[in-house]
């Protein structure tokens, strides 16, 4: 199974049918209401699975030189302020090889497994 197949507790990136990804990065976004855990939790058991995942976006508003400068605060743009905890960078790379492609699925799927607030079922795509 894929990670679609975790739609209920993972959003995954969408490309627009008029455009082309590079997919140099496998962005996901976690539901955290689904989950008793939270992203450095979610990000270090996927380590201990041995994946490395990352965090590649930090609001503008929440770096220290815009929040130091210009006195900017987390509630001033309050989307980006709720998007920031829920992102993680799943691996991808050219030389990905399908079991380690399936690896990731397949943790992915025992995280949301093992810690969703209440029983579920994976829906199949």
């Amino acid at each position: 199974m894929g990670l679609a197949g975790w739609s209920d507790a993972i959003e995954l990136p969408v490309e627009l049918p008029d455009r082309r990804s590079s997919w140099h990065l496998y962005p996901i976004r976690l539901v955290l209401e689904r989950f008793d855990i939270d992203r450095g939790a979610f990000i270090e058991a996927m380590k201990a699975a041995g994946i490395t995942c990352s965090v590649h976006w930090m609001p503008l508003h929440l770096h220290p030189y815009y929040r130091e400068r210009y006195g900017y605060r987390a509630e001033d743009f309050p989307v980006a302020a709720s998007e920031w905890p829920r992102l993680v960078s799943l691996p991808i790379f050219p030389a990905m090889s399908d079991t380690e492609i399936d690896h990731v699925c397949r943790t992915v799927g025992a995280l949301v497994e093992a810690h969703a607030r209440a029983p579920r079922r994976a829906v199949m795509p």
